[in-house]
């Protein structure tokens, strides 16, 4: 969505900015879909917090190296999440954080004015290893699939881990996965490490952080946990 688009979108379908009586210091949120992520981003952005949106290692970083890769199409960004409203298949697309000269993280941890970021905070995706002891007002996080909740208790899927810093060990967890073995220890290993990720990102918060997931038990553990 272009900034102007979600200027728009936020004016026109934008919740109350009061918080009800008895509402938690920290604002947290399960959202529904990536729409209403943004939109409730947008929200607080306009009250002048800072925002930024986050996500595990769940994606590969396929546009590393392109020269303008917010240029890309929406099928080419890295996130290409589909979601549904009202019986209609929709499309929410972004970029991993996009790094300066000498991999430079502080293009997308500062906003810094040559990077489009500075423009709109909600332009790109930033990772565990770029937040990393940095803080915002507010996060919106992306749950993808990497770690959901089934039978009780947490479970890591290697095949949705992209960390390149890992990559031996998601190979190892991997191959558990097709032996039939799953809590080797390269995958018990692996679910310390994703966890350790989602960690950080939800400690990079100081007044709120809104959630998607996607998976509709993992989504709903959490909504419940919050209640």
């Amino acid at each position: 969505m272009a900034f102007a688009e979600a200027q728009r979108a936020y004016r026109l379908n934008a919740p109350s900015a009061e918080m009800p009586l008895g509402l938690p210091r920290m604002d947290l949120r399960v959202l529904d879909n990536p729409e209403q992520l943004e939109t409730a981003l947008r929200q607080r952005q306009f009250e002048g917090n800072s925002v930024r949106l986050l996500s595990s290692f769940s994606r590969e970083w396929t546009t590393h190296g392109a020269a303008d890769p917010h240029a890309l199409g929406p099928d080419l960004m890295d996130f290409r999440e589909p979601y549904e409203v009202n019986g209609e298949t929709r499309l929410w697309s972004r970029i991993w954080n996009v790094v300066g000269p000498g991999d430079n993280y502080t293009w997308y941890v500062t906003a810094h004015p040559a990077g489009y970021i500075a423009h709109d905070p909600l332009c790109e995706v930033g990772c565990p290893y770029a937040v990393r002891g940095f803080d915002y007002d507010y996060v919106g996080i992306l749950w993808l699939n990497d770690l959901i909740w089934r039978g009780n208790r947490w479970h890591v899927d290697p095949n949705a881990v992209a960390e390149t810093g890992v990559i031996d060990l998601v190979r190892r967890a991997r191959h558990e996965l097709e032996l039939g073995i799953p809590d080797g220890p390269a995958t018990s290993q692996l679910l310390q490490r994703v966890t350790q990720a989602y960690r950080i990102l939800f400690t990079r918060a100081l007044k709120g952080v809104y959630v998607w997931v996607p998976d509709a038990e993992t989504r709903a553990h959490l909504a419940s946990s919050i209640e």
